[in-house]
């Protein structure tokens, strides 16, 4: 089941990689598992499924599918129920369906479940089967050919991005009998593992999840028991799996984020283990979970399970259900840390569902953050730049549900708005700011504003007389939104990206209806419908194209480089009110090659994307530590410059002066006029200066 229910997930979610920029940085992977998530399952082998679903459910407190939801098991001949966990690993029950070709072809079930029940199989999360193959060849490993399949025998309704193919690939070390203390490993087959490891945070994904009475949100290990204890070692470490501990009995291998596996041997002999190793031999002993809170998963336990068949830690804060009450395997539960456990209570919302106490104090200090300097401490707008007012009702209710790829100030936050202040806050764009983050401040905002249901806009175009639109922009607009729409108290309407992302729907209802909490009017008393489809027609007519740029990777100054022309003396500026030099003066000191530092006080996405040559990117947002002790405080000047054009320099420079830095100074007229009068600027993209 669970290479369905995450593929369905996924494309449900969005993460569609065609849609997402590519980033020039490729994350760290295993040559062993690649971009793979992690242990993807722990199968019990068992001999009556319902019997053991039905005991894992109601006693044991897992949400385990409905005998109808039984699924054909990965080996001819089986079937299987399984319950998958935010982390993306699963718990799977596999029993025997078809005796004779089970028999014939994977002849170690039968076997033994002649003798026993457990844990005989498990597998780990691999982006490439051909790779892991290839790789596992290279260490010497002899593996079978890839085997795939489909979980589902018919295309779910709806699932149009099922072409009806291979749903997942495995490989396996010897199918007929495979190793029980080595892994299989699987991949789901289209799933771009890249981009979902780009978003992997296992507490944002719960809200997916039916939660499980007895709390737990993952597999934190799977804890197999060799008889060797060296050959074993060295055979995992042949895998490519790193070790994190070691002692004479236990050796500790990450696999992925926070999961391991760890390989066990007997302390002594006629101890627990040893017993394990003489009656079934080597193989998964535990499988050891994480849980919201302990304490609610012993109160849960307890009154399910016999006393005796619970085992309380103190010492390693670790509870267990012994295998005679688990079929063959001991469970564990450790409780999550608590830093994962408050970042799940932040990001555990839900659209259409009130935002908790915790989403609220971090959404809200995400705002004070990275946005109130312009929009206002209260989101009045109008702050700095003549930013627009972040409360209007009518703003957030038309701009679509908070994770709707259409969202018009999603694309705002994440890729800012070219040549404006907006600067881009994506991560993917080299700002501080996750698509989860993101899904959570447009959630407070509609909350915060008031909105409980968004206007449905039409995708449907407008069309109109352009040439009389043109004539009421001309009387009716320029004022505020600038003769060229470039914008001077009001949005730019001739934005590029906002000509792009605001659709005719849109752009009609707010010069129809107004912008409440804003000097926008509604023009539909004073203009008639045709001119209001003839203003949006103009508007639309000048729409020149635009597709969401890529992540922009510059390689930043050292601290040793933050000085240019070290050398070299040191300007000598006239300041206005003792605090803004003039753009005209700065570009005379870097034309003269003088001393100086300039810091670029915008977003870092911003900077990446372009900045005066030689600028250092120290954004508004940062803590002072993070960039005070690597700037002298000498005779040096230091000019920090932003787009707004003073808002975000002033607080850098409002800090650097606190610290005692006395050579300081703002460009008056900040980047956006600097790059407008010709003067050199940098851009990311090519890393090439335009003078």
């Amino acid at each position: 089941m669970k290479a369905n229910f995450h593929t369905a997930l996924f494309i449900l979610l969005g993460f569609i990689s065609s849609c997402t920029p590519k980033q020039d940085k490729e994350l760290n992977t295993s040559l062993l598992l690649g971009a793979g998530f992690g242990i993807n399952s722990a199968t019990l082998i068992i001999q009556d499924l319902d019997s053991a679903r039905n005991y894992y459910a109601k006693v044991l407190g897992f949400n385990m599918p409905l005998p109808e939801k039984s699924q054909k098991g990965i080996y001819d001949g089986t079937l299987s129920a399984s319950v998958s966990f935010p982390d993306w690993s699963s718990l799977e029950l596999l029993s025997v369906k078809d005796t004779a070709l089970v028999t014939a072809k994977h002849s170690f079930i039968p076997s033994f479940l002649k003798h026993y029940e457990g844990v005989r199989l498990y597998s780990l999360s691999t982006s490439s089967v051909d790779t892991t193959r290839n790789w596992l060849h290279s260490q010497g490993f002899k593996t079978d050919a890839p085997q795939s399949g489909r979980v589902t025998t018919e295309m779910p309704k709806g699932w149009d991005w099922d072409d009806g193919g291979p749903q997942w690939r495995s490989i396996e070390f010897n199918s007929n009998n495979p190793p029980a203390y080595l892994p299989s490993f699987k991949e789901v087959v289209g799933l771009p593992y890249q981009e979902v490891q780009k978003a992997w945070k296992p507490y944002t994904w719960r809200k997916y999840y039916e939660n499980h009475p007895n709390g737990v949100v993952g597999i934190s290990s799977l804890r197999i028991v060799v008889s060797d204890f060296k050959v074993g070692r060295k055979e995992f470490k042949k895998l490519g799996l790193k070790e994190l501990e070691v002692n004479d009995t236990l050796v500790r291998f990450k696999i992925a984020h926070n999961q391991e596996l760890h390989l066990m041997a007997p302390k002594s002999p006629g101890d627990e283990l040893s017993n394990f190793l003489k009656t079934r031999g080597p193989g998964v002993y535990a499988i050891r979970f994480e849980v919201k809170n302990l304490k609610d998963t012993r109160a849960f336990l307890k009154k399910k399970v016999p006393a005796k068949a619970i085992l309380a830690d103190t010492l390693l804060k670790q509870l267990s259900v012994s295998k005679e009450y688990a079929y063959g395997v001991q469970l564990e539960f450790i409780e999550e840390s608590k830093e994962q456990a408050d970042l799940a209570k932040i990001y555990n919302f839900k659209e259409g569902s009130k935002l908790e106490s915790a989403s609220i104090r971090y959404a809200s200090g995400m705002y004070a953050k990275y946005c109130a300097l312009c929009h206002g401490k209260n989101r009045e707008g109008y702050a700095a730049d003549f930013a627009p007012s972040l409360r209007s009702h009518s703003l957030i209710a038309t701009t679509q549900l908070p994770r709707s790829s259409y969202n018009y100030l999603r694309h705002a936050i994440s890729y800012g708005r070219s040549g404006t202040a907006m600067a881009p806050y994506a991560k993917s764009q080299g700002g501080p700011l996750e698509d989860v983050d993101i899904d959570l401040l447009l959630q407070w905002l509609q909350e915060s504003s008031g909105v409980k249901k968004p206007i449905e806009m039409s995708a449907e175009p407008i069309t109109g007389n352009v040439a009389l639109g043109k004539e009421l922009y001309g009387k009716h607009c320029t004022g505020c939104h600038g003769t060229k729409g470039e914008g001077v108290s009001a949005p730019a309407l001739g934005n590029p990206m906002l000509l792009a992302t605001a659709s005719d729907a849109f752009l009609r209802y707010a010069i129809s209806e107004g912008r409440d909490n804003t000097p926008m009017p509604s023009f539909k008393d004073s203009l008639s419908k045709v001119e209001i489809d003839a203003l949006t027609a103009y508007l639309r007519s000048r729409a020149s194209g635009w597709n969401a740029p890529e992540a922009v990777t510059v390689t930043e100054p050292l601290p040793e480089n933050y000085v240019l022309n070290p050398h070299n003396k040191a300007p000598k500026f006239s300041l206005r009110d003792n605090r803004y030099v003039s753009a005209e003066q700065l570009r005379k000191a870097l034309k003269n090659s003088s001393r100086m530092i300039i810091l670029d006080a915008r977003s870092k996405a911003a900077w990446y994307q372009t900045h005066i040559p030689g600028a250092i990117s120290v954004p508004f947002y940062e803590e002072p530590d993070k960039f005070i002790k690597d700037i002298p405080n000498d005779s040096t000047w230091i000019v920090a410059y932003c787009a707004c054009p003073h808002a975000a320099s002033d607080k850098v420079v409002n800090t650097l002066r606190r610290f005692g830095y006395k050579h300081t100074a703002i460009l008056d007229e900040g980047i956006l006029v600097w790059a407008q009068r010709g003067y050199p600027v940098q851009y990311g993209q090519d890393n090439k200066t335009k003078k």
